[in-house]
């Protein structure tokens, strides 16, 4: 399980159904919806050579994170806009994270009741880029009254601005 051991004992930290979420043994499947935002057709396009979805607005979402050894596939489905990563440990605390042409480094850590995970490192297209290319990027996730897992994710470049948020909530199918 992956976030486990990234995390260590923060793991346990997190609220029940987010460690549900990312203590994935095997499969795990949640559906429900999302909204998908970008600042213009530049960051769609961006967006979309990265393998996230071009298309904005709300729709149905679905989730399906599998573990493959020592890591993990996602599969993010946007109304049909299908997005595959691969997960791996990279270091002590950090996540990397293989994305369409851009590969992330995150280092996922507890705050009160949500997990956040913020992007530390960039590469695209296989290059790495510098640090201040991304002038914000970060997943919040957190946990609904009801057991729902909610979820923020957002990357801003430096002089283009919003290439894509999602936001939107997920329960186990």
């Amino acid at each position: 399980m992956l976030y486990p051991r990234v995390m260590g004992d923060a793991f346990f930290d997190l609220p029940t159904p987010l460690q549900a979420f990312h203590a994935v043994e095997n499969t795990i499947f949640y559906k429900g919806h999302v909204t998908v935002t970008h600042d213009n057709a530049l960051s769609r396009m961006i967006a979309k050579s990265g393998g996230m979805p071009s298309k904005s607005g709300e729709m149905p979402f679905s989730f399906r994170a599998t573990r493959d050894g020592k890591s993990e596939i996602w599969e993010r489905n946007f109304d049909g806009h299908m997005t595959r990563s691969l997960q791996w440990l990279h270091s002590d605390g950090v996540v990397a994270e293989r994305v369409g042409t851009s590969a992330f480094l995150m280092q996922p850590r507890v705050d009160g009741h949500k997990l956040r995970i913020p992007i530390i490192g960039l590469r695209g297209f296989g290059l790495p880029m510098p640090s201040w290319v991304l002038s914000s990027a970060e997943g919040v996730e957190g946990v609904t009254q009801d057991g729902k897992i909610t979820f923020d994710v957002h990357a801003s470049v430096r002089g283009l601005g919003l290439i894509i948020r999602y936001k939107g909530e997920l329960a186990p199918a």
